[in-house]
């Protein structure tokens, strides 16, 4: 296959990573840390592993002449077990799969535009410190298969923290030894997409797992910071040169991880839905009901995910996959509205959605989406009111004296003390789709197989579809108060009249159907996209 693809010129399947749109060079390092070196968060969910494992984007030092830039490879290794893997996971039988991995011999080569251990940027800053991005992927994805979206996101100024989730929902998970532990790999967990009890209570495991992960990555992002030493169980060696090189020192000091409501939480599909649940779980983790017997998350009061969370928190959710609210046994979470919609809080300013053209017609999941981001009149249940947070100290977190007031965020009622407010921000929430784009626009795969793509799903424009989405992201964080490179891009979160090509954006309020209706849709929605969009990986 290698020999003929490259003459088959602008019909080549198989394309390459063009380069990121952001000011900065992009720097890569990969990390994999034993759960016993990390404080605990909470109870150590059913079916957790040993380690937590993640790849940290950031903006990186050029390699200066003479300097070697070692290159990232897209398939990480074992690269011929991680194709047979994906094969099967897409419905190849064993043998076919073993086939395939022997025979795209060009995708062993495709690499990512970084620079694997790469010398860290000085943040130019005020606060002298990058800020941070946790991205949490769908079904079938890794830390790797959102390599060009984060990647580019690091590229505009900030440190993306991509995870790798060993829930079962990737092809395949590799789990190293740990001191006490053997390695072990995690196959995917084949787990139906209808709305049935079994369903539910499998994605609520899943959702345990995946929200303790991100809140252990980020105690580790804790340690780092501090110049704690922490034991990297990947060698980060290339493949050609293999020497260790060991580049977590370099972060000490340097991560915007401190001040509260400062951290960038995203996803794209399950992933989306994923941080949806964490901002809600850490979030209303005090009030949590007593009918609440099996949450999905319920964290140390020490945990520092707990003092991070807050109304300004920045949510930016792609293609996010609806059906997970519905688990009757989180209930007490699709009943309560986004934390961006307490008291004090920005009310929906930071919250971004953008859907795929596909999940926009699929009208079921997309309403679900509006409701799942509006506001508190569009939830089963009001926020509480200021009257009540004031009084109750188990809702202290909704008070007006927000500690991250500093956002432009905080009600008017801020002393005179306090930093004097930006612009305002853009009112949300924010929900946009890009026209001919799909599911997997948002992965790399729309980039790389840019033929397969326009030719079976009708995508076009893979890397301007992902431009977009890095654009919305990037302007709802500068808007947030977050310190990230460029100017103000506004007419990317214009209602209307905002003159990006191909960019449309989604109302939000006024076509939402009376109380009941999240819970039809979610139900009735749960089957296929519809109009157009064909069944997809999550």
């Amino acid at each position: 296959m290698a020999s003929y693809l490259p003459s088959m010129g602008s019909f080549s399947p198989i394309n390459s990573f063009p380069g990121y749109h952001g000011p900065y060079e992009v720097g890569t390092v990969d990390v994999e840390i034993p759960v016993a070196d990390l404080p605990a968060v909470s109870e150590l969910p059913e079916g957790a592993v040993d380690t937590i494992a993640f790849r940290i984007f950031y903006p990186c030092k050029s390699p200066g002449k003479g300097e070697h830039s070692r290159p990232v490879r897209w398939i990480p290794q074992p690269q011929r077990e991680t194709i047979h893997s994906f094969a099967k996971f897409l419905g190849a039988g064993n043998k076919l799969a073993s086939l395939i991995s022997w025979m795209p011999q060009q995708l062993f080569w495709i690499k990512l535009p970084a620079h694997r251990n790469a010398a860290m940027l000085d943040p130019p800053t005020d606060s002298e410190r990058w800020p941070v991005t946790m991205f949490s992927h769908g079904l079938a994805g890794s830390r790797n298969t959102y390599s060009y979206i984060c990647g580019d996101m690091a590229s505009h100024g900030m440190v993306v923290i991509a995870m790798d989730h060993r829930d079962g929902s990737s092809p395949i998970q590799h789990v190293r030894a740990t001191a006490d532990t053997p390695a072990r790999s995690i196959p995917t967990k084949k787990i139906p997409h209808t709305p049935t009890p079994e369903t539910y209570e499998a994605r609520d495991a899943q959702l345990r797992i995946r929200l303790w992960e991100i809140s252990m990555a980020f105690e580790a992002l804790m340690k780092i910071d501090a110049g704690q030493k922490v034991e990297n169980l990947d060698d980060n060696t290339s493949w050609s040169r293999k020497e260790r090189t060991e580049v977590l020192a370099q972060f000490e000091g340097l991560l915007d991880i401190h001040t509260p409501g400062k951290v960038s939480w995203a996803g794209h599909s399950f992933g989306a839905a994923t941080t949806v649940q964490l901002l809600k779980s850490i979030f209303y983790h005090p009030e949590k009901p007593a009918s609440a017997s099996n949450p999905l998350i319920t964290p140390n009061s020490d945990a520092a995910i707990v003092q991070q969370i807050l109304p300004e928190s920045p949510a930016l959710l792609l293609d996010m996959w609806c059906l997970p609210f519905r688990s009757p046994a989180q209930r007490w979470l699709l009943d309560r509205p986004m934390p961006s919609y307490s008291p004090a809080g920005p009310h929906g300013a930071n919250i971004l959605s953008v859907l795929s053209e596909g999940f926009y017609k699929w009208a079921d999941n997309c309403a679900a989406t509006k409701q799942i981001v509006s506001g508190p009149a569009h939830a089963q249940q009001p926020a509480p009111s200021p009257l009540a947070a004031a009084s109750n100290p188990a809702l202290a977190h909704l008070r007006d004296d927000s500690p991250a007031r500093d956002s432009g965020y905080a009600s008017s009622s801020t002393s005179s003390s306090a930093p004097p407010e930006r612009k305002p921000a853009t009112p949300g929430p924010h929900v946009f789709y890009p026209p001919r784009s799909q599911h997997f626009n948002q992965s790399d795969f729309g980039v790389l197989f840019p033929w397969v793509t326009r030719r079976f799903a009708k995508a076009e424009e893979p890397e301007r579809i992902v431009e977009l989405n890095v654009r919305a992201m990037v302007q709802v964080m500068r808007e947030a108060g977050v310190e990230v490179a460029g100017e103000a891009d506004g007419g990317i979160l214009a209602k209307e009249g905002g003159g990006v090509r191909g960019w449309v954006c989604v109302p939000v309020g006024e076509d939402l159907e009376a109380e009941g209706a999240v819970e039809r849709r979610l139900s009735a929605g749960d089957q296929s996209p519809r109009d157009g969009g064909e069944e997809v990986e999550m």
